[in-house]
């Protein structure tokens, strides 16, 4: 056999190893070819990544601290004013703290103060551009070395986070920073952000600012303090609960110490001023002297000047991007004025309302929450407390987050879903438990611990079932109810949906609302459909006149729809006017009211939410800070206290009536099918409709009259354990209860009413014929309906 045909069977030799080779090249290749992909691919994406970086750098080079440096140094008096009948603004009260603050000027600041914070906090603060980048490189070499940071941020830095009070942890941040230190820089002096650096800052026990330290620790003035006293000072700012002297000396001795070893390494004194000063340090008292009154005044604010300093407050914080501390400061000593939305009247009268305890629950521990708006977002009136001993103490008003119990069906049931067509006036809907309510549970109750069946939404709302709001909810879903009451009515403490009816249906929150946020959101239900955040002040003017703050233009969000609004205006009167309306007792003689209450099932928390013509007012009254079940008379006082104030409110008002869409008109409705009544109909009621979304005629087989086999029941059995009773069917006429223990849900076995609402300003003939309501001479509508107004 030749040699070339035997290589071809042989298993060894000089070919296998060829074969070998060739695959090791190849490998070679495959993963050469990968790395260098590898390495493209990272290299592409560093360049992305890179390229973005940059850009989101550069995209803050212009940021700066709003606030104006100069505007530090004022301490002018701010005041209050209110207009009287006339329209005309009056001086109501001056805001000024009992601070006797004392901005000290660079020149009285003493060198030895000056070389002190430069050595401990900054020493190339006189070199650098407002950024020290040795500092800031080995901050962040730091970071990723040892997982923590020391302080690499520059006297001008500091400034900025005590003054606008940014100090969150985040890159975004610490970038903003860096340049609005730049920008700082370039704007002032070093000596103008030394002077502010040091009247500003904080040194422990409640002092800001050298003058304030000096005062409180050594009873003197800045000036007069020696260099150990400046050391003192101003080892304090690294980290003030520390070392305060006044709870610290020791640890305050120990840090002063470093700052006279800086001060002597970097030439600042010489050796016999430190040898001094090391003496001294060693032996040091501190006096704590408390600082003089400035004649500030001590007067207790009202309540509704409480809430509108918290209101301008919080703005001048979002203006300026500083402090809570700095925003106050401005607001006692720059020289504000205030044009406050206050009405006085009201003002005095809910308080005197309240003052009298005649009115309130004799237990003491059982506490309310008041405030009164106009219709856009006018805060006419704010009581927060029935006692008021002091100055910002928590406000039920504005600040505590209470559950809300049925006040929150009308915003976050009905009105979303007559909004998106799931429901009109007169839907039939049904009193029965859903499936998997609360786990594998059944529900929810209603308050009498009784499902009726089917019920018209009129019924429904006036009755405050919850069952029917929990099936409503769900049609609609709880996410809609959510979205609408955050976005719409700009609710902030309610959780994300999940899913979950019984926030939204019948208010048992985790966090639960304010009385603020309540009545605010009903003013929807009274002006179209306009949702405006309250405010408590028309605008503020700056020292030198210029306007800084603004509400009078105050733009309203449309958050439902006119024709919604005024349905459901009517259904809300109803909770007043039926005769099963659970708030029969905000009732004002002469006067239209629209409301509802809210009474949690533990009865916890008591509600009411109306308005009248003239103003719309909600009140929450339960105990103040433990929440306990209050007794059916206790309950009842929310309602009360509402409808005192109120009353005297209107008690020499000119007449004025509420005003409805044009396309929301009036028909007779079935009270077994929530259709348009026919004269077969044997129970009907008065509903009010979108012109363009009238329901249908009925066409329900009625019983004959004395035929009491048949009924609306026949549709479906009554749920087991409930009560026969059907308010579609039955025929008795049940009268307002007169049983004052029962609280504002806790009524008799509700019966439907037999009689239609009254339609406003209307006398409509009845058409016997077809028992429907219908206006002479108007042959422009379909039959049976009447235009409202």
């Amino acid at each position: 056999m030749r040699k070339t045909d035997i290589s071809k069977f042989s298993n060894t030799g000089p070919v296998q190893d060829n074969s070998a080779s060739d695959t090791a090249r190849s490998i070679g290749k495959i993963l050469a070819k990968a790395l260098l992909t590898l390495l493209a691919i990272l290299m592409i994406t560093g360049t992305i990544v890179g390229a973005f970086l940059v850009s989101f750098i550069w995209s803050m080079k212009d940021e700066t601290m709003a606030y104006d440096l100069n505007k530090l140094k004022l301490n002018y008096t701010s005041f209050i004013y209110v207009y009287d009948e006339n329209g005309n603004p009056v001086e109501y009260q001056s805001l000024y703290s009992n601070e006797n603050r004392v901005w000290v000027d660079y020149s009285q600041i003493p060198q030895a103060m000056k070389d002190a914070i430069v050595a401990i906090e900054d020493k190339r603060f006189w070199e650098h551009n407002g950024v020290d980048w040795r500092r800031t490189l080995g901050a962040v070499t730091q970071l990723f070395s040892e997982g923590s940071s020391y302080g690499g941020s520059t006297i001008t830095q500091q400034l900025i986070k005590n003054v606008t009070g940014d100090k969150d942890v985040s890159l975004t941040r610490k970038v903003k920073e860096i340049f609005r230190a730049l920008n700082l820089n370039k704007e002032y002096s070093r000596e103008q952000i030394l002077e502010a650096y040091l009247n500003v800052v904080n040194f422990g026990s409640g002092t800001n600012g050298v003058q304030a330290a000096a005062n409180l620790y050594f009873g003197k003035d800045i000036q007069d303090c020696d260099i150990a006293e400046c050391a003192a000072i101003a080892g304090i700012t690294q980290n003030p609960s520390r070392y305060t002297p006044l709870v610290h000396p020791e640890n305050n001795m120990e840090r002063q110490q470093v700052v006279l070893g800086e001060m002597y390494d970097q030439g600042k004194i010489t050796k016999a001023e430190y040898d001094e000063a090391m003496e001294k340090s060693r032996h040091m008292t501190f006096v704590g002297k408390k600082q003089e009154s400035g004649g500030g005044s001590t007067e207790i604010w009202n309540w509704y000047v409480e809430t509108m300093f918290e209101d301008v407050k919080e703005d001048l914080m979002e203006l300026y991007s500083c402090t809570s501390a700095k925003a106050e400061d401005m607001i006692y000593h720059d020289g504000l004025k205030i044009y406050c939305a206050m009405d006085q009247e009201m003002q005095s009268i809910a308080e005197s309302f309240v003052n009298n305890t005649e009115n309130l629950p004799q237990n003491q521990e059982i506490d309310l929450g008041y405030i009164a708006m106009d219709y856009d977002g006018r805060v006419l009136a704010v009581v927060g407390a029935r006692e008021k001993t002091r100055n910002r103490p928590l406000n039920l008003a504005t600040d505590a987050q209470r559950q809300p119990g049925s006040t929150i069906k009308p915003i976050g049931v009905y009105a979303p879903a007559i909004e998106l067509g799931a429901i009109n006036y007169s839907t039939i809907v049904e009193d029965a438990p859903l499936e998997n309510w609360n786990g594998d549970k059944p529900g929810p109750n209603n308050f009498d611990n009784r499902y009726l069946g089917n019920m018209t939404v009129e019924f429904a709302l006036e009755n405050s079932r919850n069952a029917p709001a929990a099936r409503i909810c769900k049609e609609i879903t709880p996410e809609v109810g959510y979205t609408f009451l955050k976005d719409k009515l700009h609710f902030t403490s309610l959780q994300p949906a999940d899913n979950n009816i019984a926030p939204i249906a019948i208010g048992g929150m985790s966090e639960g609302v304010t009385v603020r946020e309540m009545t605010a959101a009903f003013q929807i239900f009274a002006n179209g459909g306009k949702f405006t955040e309250p405010y408590t002040y028309y605008y503020v003017e700056d020292h030198d006149g210029n306007v800084i703050l603004d509400n009078r233009n105050k733009e309203p969000v449309q958050a439902i729809s006119s024709t919604t609004s005024s349905i459901m205006h009517h259904l809300l009167n109803r909770v007043i006017t039926g005769s099963q309306g659970s708030g029969r007792r905000a009732a004002i003689s002469g006067w239209e009211v629209f409301g509802k209450t809210g009474t949690t099932n533990d009865q916890k928390d008591s509600w009411f939410i109306g308005g009248t013509p003239y103003a719309l007012a909600g009140i929450w009254t339960g105990y103040r800070d433990t929440p306990t079940a209050m007794n059916n008379t206790e309950t009842k006082y929310a309602i009360s206290i509402w409808q005192g104030i109120m009353s005297q409110y209107l008690e020499n008002k000119e007449p004025l009536e509420f005003t409805y869409d044009e396309n929301v008109v009036s028909a007779t409705f079935c009270q077994q099918s929530g259709k348009l009544a026919t004269g077969s109909c044997p129970r009907t009621g008065t509903g009010w409709y979108k012109k363009d979304e009238m329901p249908e005629r009925c066409d329900m087989e009625h019983p004959v009259e004395g035929d009491e086999t048949s009924s609306a029941g026949d549709e479906g059995e009554t749920p087991e354990g409930t009560t026969p009773t059907d308010p579609a069917t039955s025929s008795q006429v049940t009268e307002p209860s007169t049983d004052s223990s029962l609280p504002e849900e806790t009524e008799p076995v509700p019966e439907a009413p037999s009689q239609p609402a009254q339609v406003p300003s209307q006398e409509p003939e009845e058409n016997m014929d077809n028992n429907v309501v219908v206006t002479p001479g108007d042959d422009t509508l379909p039959p049976g309906i009447v235009p409202v107004g």
